[in-house]
C-alpha cells in the first residue's frame, strides 16, 4: 500500500513538474511574440517597412489622417512617444530584460491601441486582431508575472523615504483571492494569447513582405491631404 502511495505521489510530482516546464515555455512563447509585435510596430514609425501603418516619414508632403490617431500624431509628441514605448518593451521583453515592468509600461499603449482599434465600430479583420491579440497577450504575461505585482493589492501602502527600504508585503488577502480566480484559467488564457500571437505576427511579416516588394507610402492606400 505504501509503496503504491510512493508511485502515485511522484507521478504526480512529474506529472506537475512537466505542467511547469510547459508553462514556463508558454509564458516565453508569449512574451516574445509581443515583443516582436512591439518592436516590429515601434521601428515602423521611425523606418518604414510596413505601408498600412504610419511612419514619420510618410508626413513630410502630407497632413496625417482627420481621425484620431492623425490628432495623435499631428501633436508631434504623443505618437511618437508611443512609438517609442513600443520598441522600447519590445526589445526589453525579447531580451527578457526588466520584463515586470516592461508589461506595465506597454499597457499604456495596448489599451490606446484596443480601444482605437478593436472598439471602433468600423474597425476591419487586421485591427480586430491587432487590438484583441495584443491586450489577451499583455494581460496573460501581466497574470503571469503577479508575483511582481502582488504588493500592490494591499489595502494600505507603505510610505518610505529611504528607496533602499523594501517592505515585505504580499498583496494580503485580495491578492490572494485573485491569484485563485488566475490559476484554474491561465493554460486557456496563455494557449488563446499565443495564437492570437502567432496569427498576429504572421500578418506582420506579410506585410512587411509586401512593402518589401512594393515599397509604397501610405499615401498610395490612404487619402492623404498634401501640405
Amino acid at each position: 500500500m505504501e509503496a503504491g502511495s510512493g508511485r502515485s505521489a511522484e507521478a504526480g510530482a512529474v506529472q506537475a513538474s512537466r505542467a511547469g516546464v510547459w508553462g514556463v515555455r508558454l509564458v516565453t512563447l508569449v512574451r516574445w511574440l509581443l515583443g516582436l509585435d512591439y518592436l516590429i510596430n515601434g521601428l515602423n514609425w521611425f523606418h518604414k517597412i510596413i505601408t498600412p501603418y504610419p511612419s514619420m516619414s510618410d508626413f513630410v508632403a502630407f497632413h496625417p489622417p482627420p481621425d484620431i490617431v492623425g490628432a495623435l500624431i499631428d501633436n508631434g509628441i504623443l505618437f511618437p512617444m508611443a512609438k517609442a514605448t513600443e520598441l522600447i518593451t519590445g526589445l526589453a521583453l525579447l531580451g527578457d530584460l526588466f520584463t515586470p515592468l516592461a508589461l506595465v509600461m506597454a499597457m499604456t499603449v495596448t489599451v490606446p491601441v484596443f480601444v482605437v482599434d478593436a472598439l471602433n465600430p468600423h474597425s476591419h479583420v487586421r485591427a480586430l486582431l491587432m487590438g484583441t491579440g495584443a491586450i489577451a497577450m499583455n494581460l496573460f504575461l501581466l497574470c503571469a508575472y503577479f508575483g511582481h505585482y502582488r504588493e500592490l493589492f494591499e489595502p494600505r501602502g507603505e510610505a518610505l523615504l529611504d528607496p533602499t527600504r523594501a517592505t515585505a508585503r504580499l498583496g494580503g488577502r485580495a491578492a490572494d483571492q485573485l491569484a485563485a480566480v488566475l490559476r484554474p484559467v491561465m493554460p486557456a488564457f496563455g494557449v488563446i494569447s499565443a495564437l492570437l500571437g502567432v496569427a498576429m505576427l504572421s500578418w506582420l511579416v506579410l506585410m512587411i513582405v509586401q512593402y518589401a516588394m512594393n515599397p509604397l507610402p501610405i499615401s498610395a492606400v490612404h487619402h492623404l491631404t498634401p501640405r
